[in-house]
Parts: C-alpha cells; sequence; structure tokens
C-alpha cells in the first residue's frame, strides 16, 4: 500500500519524478481493490470485541451469533484474513526492484521517511499497522536486488519453510491455549482491559498503550506474519526481475492460472479445519489468485469501468490506508464516538465497506485536481529533501 510499489513504471533516474504514464492501470486497480480487503480484516482487530477468532473458537460465543453475524465471521476469517497483506507485500517488492534500479540512495531515503510514518502511525494511529515492517522489508530487498533471479526465488522459498515452522511452534491457532481455565481467565482479564482503554480512554490514555503494543512488534506471536511479508516481498522482487509477472500478463492461459490459484487456495484453506500448519502456504496461494483473477479481469474491456473506478484509490493506497485508520479509530476509540465492542461481524464489515466507498469516490476527486496522493506527496518531498509540486501540470 505504499508508493514504493505503486511506481512500478518508468526511467532509471535518481531525480525526483511525477506519477509515470507508463502506469499499468490493473495493477493501481489490484491495489485499490486491497484497499478493500485490508479495511475488511483490520476493523474487527481495531473496534470488535471480541475478536473474530475469540467469536469463532469460543464455543460460547459462537452460539451466541447471528446467522448473518456467524456467515461474515467465517468470510472474514476464511477468505480475507492474511490474504490481502500477502499481496500487498508482493506489491512492494515489485516496486522495489523498479525503484531500486533508478537510484539506491533515493530508495534508502525513501525507506527511512516510511519507517518513521509507521512509527508514528503504530503509535498514533494503529498498533497493527504494516507500514515499520515495509520498510524492515525494504532492507532486505536492498540486499537482495542484485542476485539473479533464482536466488532471489529460492532466498522466498526457504523463508517460506521457515516461517511455517515458526507459525506452528508459536502462533496461538495451533496451540488452542485458552481451552486451559487459567489461559482462558488471563485472555478475558485481556480483553476486559482493552475495553476499558480503548472505549473510555483518551487520546493520551491510547496512545501509551499503543506504544506498549509497537514495542511488542517482534513478539513470538508476531513472529510468522512479520516474516511472511519478507518471503512475499522477495517473491514480488522475483517477479519483476524475472520478468515472470509480465509473462503471465501476456499469456493467453492466464486466465486458467488465476482459477486454477483461486480454487487452490480455497481448498488450502478449508483443509485448516483438520490441520492448521500450513495456514501461512494457503493464505498466500489464495492472496496470488485474488491477485492473478484481479489482474486477469481487468484486461476484460467489459469491466474496464469497474478498473478505472479503482485506479484512483490504488494511485494514492498510502493515503488511503492511514485515511482508514483514522476513520476507525475515531469511530470506535474514546476519544471519538467510543463504539469500542459495539458493533458484530456483520456492522464491521459494513463499516469496512462504508469507508472504502468514500475513500473511492475522495480520491477520484482529489485526482481530479492533485497529482498525487497527500501522503505520498510529504513522502516524496521528504525522500527528495525538497518540496514538491503537489498540484497538476497543465499539459
Amino acid at each position: 500500500m505504499t508508493e514504493a510499489s505503486a511506481e512500478h513504471a518508468g526511467g532509471s533516474t535518481d531525480a525526483p519524478r511525477g506519477p509515470s504514464v507508463d502506469r499499468d492501470p490493473a495493477i493501481d486497480a489490484m491495489r485499490g481493490l486491497c484497499l478493500l480487503g485490508i479495511a475488511i480484516v483490520n476493523v474487527p482487530w481495531i473496534g470488535l470485541s471480541p475478536p473474530i477468532p475469540d467469536l469463532l473458537w469460543n464455543d460460547a460465543h459462537r452460539a451466541a451469533l447471528s446467522v448473518p453475524d456467524l456467515v461474515t465471521a467465517l468470510f472474514v476469517e476464511g477468505l480475507c484474513e492474511g490474504k490481502f497483506y500477502p499481496q500487498f507485500a508482493a506489491m512492494f517488492g515489485l516496486g522495489a526492484g523498479i525503484l531500486m534500479a533508478r537510484g539506491r540512495l533515493a530508495y534508502t531515503r525513501r525507506l527511512l521517511v516510511l519507517l518513521v510514518f509507521g512509527v508514528l502511525h503504530s503509535v498514533f494511529g494503529w498498533w497493527g499497522d504494516i507500514l515499520l515492517n515495509y520498510a524492515l522489508l525494504g532492507f532486505v530487498l536492498l540486499a537482495l536486488e542484485r542476485l539473479p533471479p533464482r536466488a532471489i526465488l529460492a532466498f522466498s522459498a526457504i523463508m517460506l519453510v521457515a516461517t511455517t515452522a515458526i507459525s506452528i511452534r508459536f502462533d496461538t491457532w495451533f496451540s488452542p491455549e485458552f481451552d486451559d481455565a487459567e489461559a482462558a481467565r488471563e485472555h478475558a482479564a485481556y480483553l476486559g482491559q482493552q475495553l476499558a482503554i480503548y472505549r473510555d480512554g483518551d487520546f493520551v490514555v491510547i496512545s501509551r498503550h499503543r506504544w506498549d503494543e509497537m514495542m511488542a512488534f517482534f513478539s513470538q506471536y508476531n513472529w510468522s506474519y512479520r516474516l511472511n511479508t519478507v518471503v512475499m516481498g522477495s517473491f514480488g522482487l522475483w517477479l519483476e526481475k524475472s520478468g515472470s509477472l509480465r509473462r503471465l500478463i501476456a499469456s493467453p492461459h492466464h486466465g486458467r492460472v488465476a482459477v486454477a490459484l483461486v480454487v487452490a487456495g480455497v481448498l488450502a484453506n478449508a483443509s485448516l479445519a483438520l490441520w492448521a500448519g500450513h495456514y501461512i502456504a494457503a493464505g498466500n496461494v489464495l492472496a496470488m489468485g485474488y491477485s492473478a483473477s484481479v489482474l486477469w479481469l481487468a484486461k476484460r474491456p467489459s469491466l474496464a469501468w469497474v478498473r478505472d473506478a479503482l485506479v484512483p484509490i490504488g494511485r494514492m493506497a498510502i493515503s488511503a490506508y492511514l485515511g482508514q485508520t483514522a476513520a476507525f479509530t475515531l469511530f470506535f476509540y474514546g476519544y471519538g464516538l467510543a463504539m469500542y465492542g459495539q458493533l458484530g461481524p456483520l456492522g464491521g464489515l459494513c463499516l469496512s465497506a462504508s469507508v472504502w466507498t468514500l475513500e473511492v469516490i475522495g480520491a477520484r476527486l482529489w485526482l481530479s485536481r492533485f497529482a498525487i496522493g497527500p501522503v505520498e506527496w510529504v513522502w516524496r518531498s521528504l525522500t527528495y529533501l525538497r518540496r514538491l509540486p503537489l498540484t497538476k501540470v497543465p499539459a
């Protein structure tokens, strides 16, 4: 969701550039649609109490759900959770390969600014920030970029094996610890603390708590999630350097590949009910299926109007991502409407879709006057250490 993943076409200089005229609108549209998935996944973590995993795994919570809420919870957990951040990580890697070819020094400055954005967003926005993770991923890609494509793909595969092993060892969905009475009491106390802080706390109290949450960045329960961005980011870098994505898009078999990935991903995720050890890999396969499908559908002339509607929000994805955090936290937290814990899964889904729809409209209006999104403009200006033009230059 970053500009580093957005600028994926154009020249090879280190000078500041405006948006490339050679951008692929299908990639922008895919990024814009992914923002809907990110919103759908993030809202339950930002404002639902208990969160969706608890609602599904706890027998009493699950029995109390209405049918619409239960169906929504299954949809979010089964088809959305863990399926959209891998797509953004791959797009980040895809864009990183092109940006490093333009100039490694500017790319490094870009990552440092993104690192600052991530820390600020974690403390003053939401502890589930991804920008900090992408900044660290960017430095890994910097070390990989000069390797041959096969070596990058091998690194990605090795990281996937390591990430899966770590996920099996540490992630709570493989260890039903809440079946233990003492652990269940501790977890209930934690949810009560979260409810009191986020619903009743002011901005200072909540920001202090978000700082503590951010400091758990490298906690064991985060390891597989953090490392999987390295898996998919390096995979995206391989897609760029090997030319595999360009060949897929040009292939007459593109649609068949997309369908095969989606079917394999759905079956892999359904099989998690039997054994969850392949949770990370299953999410990645379905994520790739989603991406391949959107890119294929974006080529259909009959769907050009949908693609074109999604392009603006995809071009200012980081602004939209941070805008979602602002909207959701003001809705749920004590310094806003204090609705934390008041919505069920279906209400959270409706909120996600509503905010995203408003962003789609807002992005189109913004880019009718300005060249890039507001946060993208700040990012580029700080990267190149001077104020760059924001308004469109007349043709």
